[in-house]
């Protein structure tokens, strides 16, 4: 069983939604939270481009710490960790349409391009929302690793 907080404490403490679902599952990996944190910066608002949903990123960070490879060699963990994202992103673009940040506002009529949409974005509780999905979806993943 992996050690995890819950990440919309992270979200309200002023956290991105990637920093938040890593600084939620540090703990069990051994990762202080200030490495967590720094980790995950760059891959916010997916890649603060719009790209790959911020929760979606730190979640496969995540299962990159749980089932890949430190390697080069272990081709087993590698496939084995590519079949976990695939599942991961699968299960996400299952309950959002998408695992893109932009595809997945535009759903809920936010313009990523409007600076006071954005601004409104944690209020309005969707990035909770979503962060939460992914954290169950890895949680699920998780649980299935052998011990």
């Amino acid at each position: 069983m992996i050690d995890s907080d819950l990440p919309e404490v992270y979200l309200e403490a002023g956290y991105t939604c990637s920093q938040a679902v890593v600084m939620a599952n540090a703990k069990g990996f051994g990762l202080s939270r200030e490495t967590a944190s720094l980790m995950a910066a760059g891959f916010a608002g997916g890649l603060f481009q719009g790209k790959t949903c911020g929760a979606v990123a730190g979640a496969v960070m995540v299962a990159g710490l749980a089932f890949g490879s430190s390697t080069s060699k272990d081709a087993y963990s590698r496939d084995r960790c590519a079949l976990v994202t695939q599942e991961l992103c699968e299960r996400f673009r299952q309950r959002h349409g998408s695992v893109e940040c932009r595809s997945i506002l535009q759903r809920h009529d936010v313009d990523i391009k409007d600076s006071k949409q954005m601004q409104n974005l944690r209020a309005s509780g969707l990035c909770f929302h979503i962060v939460r999905d992914a954290q169950a979806i890895l949680m699920r993943l998780l649980a299935k690793r052998p011990s």
